[in-house]
């Protein structure tokens, strides 16, 4: 399978939440990374716990999911980079959007890396952030 069919089965099983999936696509020393390091409480490095606790707070504040449309793959042999596009209504009407770009990094053709760039003054705002006591429309 090239980078670029890997990245994209990647892509498909997190759209899916196939957790199980994901997990056959990366090697045992995956690392996850998120941009902002320091500035927020989810830049940098993810432990497991870390991301259990992020993906609990997305579900809690947006119980209808995020959109997530990939927009574009570039790969190497290494890389793959993939422009994607992030939607979401809070429940209290507030809307996350974001262009995000996803750098996979890979060893022995599985992904051993995932490099996350987005908008970190936005997503924490909304992820981290107070809750609005008016629904927005």
């Amino acid at each position: 399978m090239t980078t670029t069919e890997t990245a994209k089965n990647y892509f498909d099983a997190m759209v899916a939440g196939n957790f199980d999936q994901m997990t056959k696509l990366r090697t045992s020393d995956y690392v996850y990374w998120w941009s902002g390091e320091g500035s927020w409480p989810f830049g940098g490095y993810q432990s497991n716990e870390n991301q259990a606790k992020l993906w609990g707070i997305v579900a809690e504040r947006f119980p209808e999911g995020m959109k997530m449309t990939l927009r574009s793959i570039t790969a190497d042999d290494e890389r793959a980079a993939l422009y994607v596009h992030i939607r979401g209504t809070r429940k209290d009407g507030r809307i996350y959007e974001n262009n995000v770009m996803l750098l996979l990094t890979f060893k022995n053709g599985l992904i051993n890396g995932l490099y996350e760039y987005l908008d970190t003054i936005m997503v924490n705002e909304l992820f981290c952030g107070p809750m609005d006591d008016v629904k927005h429309i």
